[in-house]
């Protein structure tokens, strides 16, 4: 999408490492909307964060009118800048923003379990990630409590099972 004079638009707008929420509060003490989605997500290791973390970090949405706004946000504290492409901005549909904040719901963060479908008995998948990545094999379990899911995977000597997070699976088909 192109940014034309006289339009309301968001820009896409690049942020100093974690500094996201910083972003915002700026945007907002500037009289401009600002928005970041988020994203819960089970966390992949001991000391990853346990909240909801930006869907894309280093990145904001700011909603204003060019050129009159501009200024404001490429120079707001804590942003390395807008986002160009060449001479374009790089700028967002507000259907696109919509389309976010309606995933988020009331909660204000997408739910990553909520996304992602739960792999049914019998179905073909491929393991994309982990120690078992590129092995082809069939779904025989879901186990909800831990977000893992229990395999039949045809190997040398015959078959046998194997437990994976459920994230690191895509369908076969």
């Amino acid at each position: 999408m192109t940014a034309s004079p006289g339009r309301w638009v968001w820009l896409v707008v690049r942020t100093k490492p974690k500094q996201e929420r910083h972003v915002l509060e700026a945007l907002a003490g500037r009289g401009i909307e600002g928005y970041c989605p988020r994203i819960l997500e089970p966390p992949r290791h001991r000391h990853a964060p346990r909240g909801p973390v930006p869907l894309f970090p280093g990145y904001v949405f700011a909603r204003c009118l060019l050129p009159d706004w501009y200024r404001a946000v490429h120079y707001c504290s804590g942003a390395a800048g807008v986002v160009r492409f060449g001479e374009e901005l790089a700028v967002l549909d507000d259907a696109v923003v919509a389309a976010l904040k309606e995933r988020e719901g009331e909660r204000g963060y997408v739910v990553v379990r909520e996304v992602r479908r739960k792999p049914e008995r019998g179905e073909a998948v491929r393991i994309v990630a982990g120690p078992l990545a590129g092995l082809s094999g069939v779904v025989e379990r879901y186990l909800p409590g831990r977000d893992r899911v229990r395999l039949l995977l045809q190997v040398v000597r015959g078959v046998r099972c194997a437990e994976v997070p459920a994230a690191h699976l895509e369908s076969a088909h």
